[in-house]
C-alpha cells in the first residue's frame, strides 16, 4: 500500500488545531474531506488515531509515533520548499500581489513609509496593505501575511516574534507651560471600549482611573486629529505619537507594550513573492525605531507634518 501523505498531513493539522473544522479551513477543503482522510489513514495503519479529550481531538497513545512521523514529514517538505531562497532569483523576476494585514499603526507608520524600498528591489511585487482592527484569516486565504499583537494559540502558521511595540503617554500642551502639563488633570482622548481588555488599556485604567475622557476613537490616527487645538492627553503607540510634531511624550510614564508577531501560512511561505515580502518586513520592522528587539535604547524619529493627521 502506498504512503498516504494526504492522510498524514491532515492528521498533523487536526492535532495542531484540535478539531476537524479548523483543520479543514487551514487545508482549504471541507470538513467531510478531512474526516474521510482520517478514516482512510486509520484503515491504512489499522488502528484509531484520534480521540476526544474534552472539546479537542488529540492523538491516541498508539498514534503518538505516527504523529511524530507526520510532523517530521511536514517539516521536511517545508524545509525543501524554502531551500530555494529568493536571493538565488533575479529580484526583478519575483512578482505578484501580496496581501498584508495588521493593526493600522504598524502598517501606516512602520511599513507604508518604506514601500519605495520594496518597489526598488522588487518592481514586480504589488503590496496590498489592509489595516483593520479585526484579524483577517490566514487559513481562509483572506490575507497572505499577518502582523499580530498577540501570538495565536493554534494554527498551521510559520510564526516569528519580531519584537515589542512601545506605547507612551502623549500630551498636546497647546501653549501651556511645562509645569501645567499634567495627565492627572488634563482631559483625555481614548480608544473606544472595544479595546478595554488590551494590556495597554488595562495599564491606562490602573494608572489614570479618574481621568476625564472627552472623546473616543478606534484608531490612533483619528485620536491624534482629535487632539488638535486643545490641551489634552492620549495613550498612543510610539510609532504614531513620535511622528507628530505638536505632541509631547511624557517619558516618566512607561505603559505596557505589546509583542509583535509575523505570521505566514505554512503552505504560502515558500512562494517567492511572499518570502520576499516577509524578509523585507523583518528587515524594516527591526530597525529599532519603534519595534524593539530587546532592551536597547529606542531611537527617536520625529517627522514634522502639516496639520494634525498622520
Amino acid at each position: 500500500m502506498s504512503l498516504d501523505w494526504e492522510g498524514l498531513r491532515t492528521f498533523a493539522h487536526v492535532c495542531q488545531v484540535g478539531n476537524m473544522s479548523a483543520a479543514a479551513r487551514e487545508l482549504g477543503v471541507n470538513q467531510t474531506t478531512v474526516a474521510r482522510r482520517i478514516a482512510r489513514l486509520e484503515e491504512w495503519v489499522g488502528y484509531a488515531i484520534l480521540h476526544r479529550d474534552g472539546r479537542v481531538l488529540v492523538p491516541t497513545a498508539r498514534a503518538q509515533v505516527l504523529l511524530q512521523t507526520a510532523q517530521h514529514m511536514q517539516d521536511t517538505v517545508s524545509d525543501l520548499l524554502t531551500r530555494d531562497p529568493v536571493s538565488e532569483q533575479a529580484d526583478g523576476a519575483v512578482g505578484g500581489i501580496v496581501r498584508l494585514t495588521g493593526v493600522d499603526a504598524i502598517l501606516q507608520d512602520c511599513v507604508a513609509p518604506h514601500i519605495a524600498d520594496l518597489h526598488q528591489r522588487f518592481p514586480k511585487i504589488a503590496l496590498e496593505l489592509i489595516g483593520a482592527n479585526r484579524n483577517l484569516s490566514l487559513p481562509q486565504r483572506e490575507t497572505d501575511i499577518a502582523i499580530r499583537l498577540a501570538r495565536p494559540d493554534s494554527g498551521a502558521f510559520h510564526i516569528r516574534k519580531l519584537g515589542y511595540l512601545e506605547y507612551g503617554i502623549y500630551c498636546n500642551p497647546n501653549g501651556l507651560p511645562a509645569t501645567a502639563v499634567d495627565p492627572q488633570t488634563l482631559p483625555w482622548i481614548d480608544l473606544d471600549e472595544f479595546f478595554a481588555d488590551k494590556p495597554e488599556q488595562k495599564w491606562l485604567a490602573d494608572h489614570f482611573p479618574d481621568r476625564t475622557v472627552i472623546g473616543y476613537a478606534n484608531r490612533g490616527s483619528i485620536m491624534v486629529s482629535m487632539m488638535t487645538g486643545h490641551a489634552c492627553c492620549a495613550l498612543l503607540p510610539r510609532c504614531v505619537g513620535d511622528r507628530i510634531d505638536f505632541l509631547r511624550c511624557l517619558d516618566t510614564y512607561h505603559p505596557t507594550g505589546r509583542e509583535v508577531w509575523l505570521l505566514t501560512h505554512q503552505e504560502k511561505r515558500h512562494l517567492p513573492h511572499v518570502r520576499a515580502v516577509t524578509d523585507w518586513l523583518t528587515r524594516i520592522l527591526l530597525d529599532g525605531n519603534f519595534i524593539n528587539v530587546g532592551n536597547t535604547e529606542r531611537q527617536r524619529s520625529k517627522i514634522e507634518l502639516p496639520g494634525a493627521t498622520i
